[in-house]
């Protein structure tokens, strides 16, 4: 049996009357690209929502890396190895990219409560943060105040940030949300040098992206999951062509 890192099942969550998880039920295998995808208002966010811990479902179960997990909060999760990106940037525009990253470095491990010491001169985050920006591709603006970094740079170093905290797990909601054609190209090919190192599950509106990254697809619509496969199985299910992908 393929080892899961993840297993969902029967979660329900409702707004009013407005059932946005309906006995939803996902398995993720350990060190695939899992993608979910669905047409808006299907409930992809508040999916990943619950699974992150942002919020609780009303019902249902979620299991992750053996460890029960649906009643924890999000910091409790994060540090069994559960991580996610969001769909606004969410990084320290005032801080430079190596900041930003040694931030989080440091928040793994605790805080050192050393004020008077800079950050980036610290042994751990001296010998972590080379390849902490070598891996987002951003060694290169390591001194640039995030402000100015491009809205694609500024996703891979929000994925980077995340990274640092060696995540079993990474929930990537959106990523390539608002990018052009480049920075969609840098965050592909993240995600690919990421692919097998650790699992990710990945929640894009973008099906070339889908299709050439997913090794296995699950599709929501109004809350539940209606198939789940490989792209080639989506790509022909008669239900799913119908409910998101159309004819062509």
């Amino acid at each position: 049996m393929t080892d899961s890192i993840l297993q969902v099942r029967d979660l329900c969550k409702s707004y009013g009357a407005v059932m946005a998880s309906r006995k939803l039920c996902l398995d993720i295998r350990r060190g695939d690209v899992h993608a979910l995808i669905g047409p808006n208002g299907a409930g992809k966010t508040t999916a990943v929502n619950q699974l992150s811990g942002d919020t609780l479902p009303d019902s249902g179960s979620i299991v992750f890396d053996g460890s029960e997990i649906s009643r924890l909060p999000a910091y409790r999760r994060a540090r069994l190895g559960l991580a996610r990106s969001f769909q606004i940037t969410s990084i320290f525009e005032d801080l430079t990219v190596a900041e930003n990253l040694a931030l989080a470095i440091i928040a793994r491990t605790g805080h050192n409560f050393r004020f008077w010491r800079n950050g980036l001169k610290t042994p751990l985050v001296a010998q972590e943060l080379p390849e902490a920006l070598l891996r987002v591709d951003l060694d290169r603006q390591a001194d640039l105040p995030a402000r100015h970094l491009s809205h694609g740079e500024k996703r891979q170093l929000e994925v980077g940030m995340a990274l640092t905290g060696r995540p079993k797990l990474l929930l990537l909601d959106e990523p390539m949300a608002g990018m052009g054609p480049g920075g969609t190209v840098e965050m592909a090919k993240l995600i690919r040098r990421l692919k097998g190192e650790i699992t990710i599950l990945l929640v894009e509106h973008d099906m070339e992206a889908v299709f050439s990254l997913a090794d296995r697809i699950s599709v929501l619509v109004y809350g539940e999951c209606v198939a789940n496969g490989t792209p080639d199985e989506i790509r022909s299910n008669p239900t799913v062509r119908t409910a998101y992908l159309g004819d062509d």
